[in-house]
């Protein structure tokens, strides 16, 4: 089963800096970008975060964790989710 690497924007609140945070998830079929943001909309209403940014949802490819992380850091600022495929 594929393995996915998601992460997002989330902010603590007004004028607070955004951070990633990241998770990952199985699945049989491909994600796409709405199945990604409904995953981060109930994460977020679990653990009761706000989102940063335009809430775009940005495919950043395929590769090892580590390769996925580092493209995670190349998104524009106003990207609020990246994802992509985490190769073993």
């Amino acid at each position: 089963m594929p393995m996915y690497l998601i992460s997002y924007r989330k902010t603590e609140g007004p004028g607070h800096k955004p951070e990633w945070t990241s998770f990952t998830t199985t699945s049989d079929e491909s994600l796409e970008a709405d199945a990604v943001r409904q995953r981060v909309d109930k994460r977020m209403s679990v653990l009761g975060e706000t989102l940063w940014g335009n809430g775009e949802a940005v495919w950043i490819g395929s590769g090892r964790l580590d390769d996925v992380l580092y493209r995670r850091e190349e998104a524009a600022p106003e990207v609020s989710i990246v994802y992509g495929l985490v190769e073993s």
